[in-house]
């Protein structure tokens, strides 16, 4: 393990019981949340998202299954990176989500994730 610990940031289409969960089961997680403190707008674009995400060392937790893949690959082809992206399967319920994020946050590192779409609750 690289020593850094994962931030993540959720999208603003995610629902706050998840970080509220998640700060509940562990209050030393930092989750942002757009739209939040310290976090893009509700309404920003991909591409500023993923510009935040570099910028600022978060992982992205999101539901965008239509558009963000290609606005991933559109940013590494520019030389960009990103910490990861964390997309959420249908179906699973919240604690589900909340006890995955966890043990991500718990026994990774942020260069696990780095560059990459990672689908979770995994399967």
């Amino acid at each position: 393990m690289s020593g850094i610990q994962i931030r993540f940031l959720l999208d603003e289409h995610i629902a706050h019981v998840i970080r509220d969960g998640l700060q509940h089961r562990q209050p030393e997680i930092e989750v942002r949340v757009v739209g939040g403190k310290n976090a893009p707008p509700n309404g920003t674009k991909d591409d500023a998202i993923l510009e935040f995400l570099e910028r600022e060392g978060f992982i992205l937790v999101s539901q965008n299954r239509r558009t963000m893949p290609g606005h991933l690959v559109a940013h590494l082809q520019k030389g960009g990176h990103v910490p990861g992206i964390l997309l959420l399967r249908r179906g699973y319920d919240y604690g589900e989500i909340i006890l995955t994020l966890q043990l991500i946050w718990g026994v990774s590192a942020p260069e696990d994730f780095q560059d990459q779409i990672t689908r979770i609750p995994y399967r």
